[in-house]
């Protein structure tokens, strides 16, 4: 099975220099990776290198065999897309936060914004689709992080960075979330997901999962996570 990402030695010093993150890992095609470790050891951190959101001190990463320096930011992000766990909606309706990055010429030629798979990701995640027309700065928690998912399921990313999908979620909604992410992976080839996530229940419930356990570096000495 083909290799989607696989990144090397990538670092970063955390709280004010005190850990160092260093990872190494790769992740298949129609795989999933979960990270895992204690609060504070830079899972999230590690989700935002993997997306060119936050710098990294060294390391590498490649995309299909592509280094990541050989390929626009831009076009990296829209395929390897992080998913924050507190998703920021912008001023507007929540089908305005959605449309969003349609307004970008390289979605709006490549892929476009299709209202038919977004209500039917809708349903899926039970949102009612009058949620579309309401004022986004009034969704709650558990409503913006599922328009987020959709927001980043519709542009057709080839890696799903997902932290903490489920937080806001109670059983049956994080049952059917999780439902949703398992059949996108193995829809197409070349998909993937690396997931952060506390709940083992939730973890349980996806097919092929490996497990990446951070191991920091503290004073000089590995500490494993």
């Amino acid at each position: 099975m083909a290799t989607v990402l696989e990144f090397k030695d990538l670092s970063r010093p955390i709280h004010s220099g005190k850990l160092l993150i260093r990872e190494s890992g790769s992740i298949n095609a129609r795989q999933i990776l979960a990270v895992k470790g204690p609060s504070g050891s830079g899972k999230s951190t590690l989700l935002r290198m993997l997306a060119r959101i936050v710098s990294v001190q060294s390391g590498d990463v490649y995309w299909q065999g592509r280094h990541w320096q050989s390929i626009a930011p831009g076009t990296w992000r829209r395929n390897i897309h992080y998913v924050s766990q507190k998703p920021i909606m912008f001023e507007g309706t929540g089908e305005d936060n959605i449309r969003l990055p349609f307004t970008l010429a390289e979605l709006k030629e490549n892929i476009g914004y299709s209202s038919e798979l977004c209500q039917e990701y809708m349903k899926e995640l039970e949102l009612p689709s009058g949620l579309l027309q309401q004022n986004a700065q009034t969704l709650s928690g558990g409503e913006a992080a599922r328009l987020a998912l959709i927001r980043a399921l519709l542009i057709e990313p080839k890696v799903l960075l997902l932290d903490e999908p489920t937080a806001y979620l109670d059983g049956s909604t994080r049952s059917k979330l999780i439902n949703l992410i398992s059949s996108w992976v193995k829809d197409k080839p070349e998909r993937a997901i690396i997931i952060v996530s506390h709940n083992d229940e939730d973890l349980n419930r996806l097919n092929d999962v490996f497990v990446l356990h951070m191991n920091n570096i503290m004073d000089g000495v590995q500490k494993n996570g």
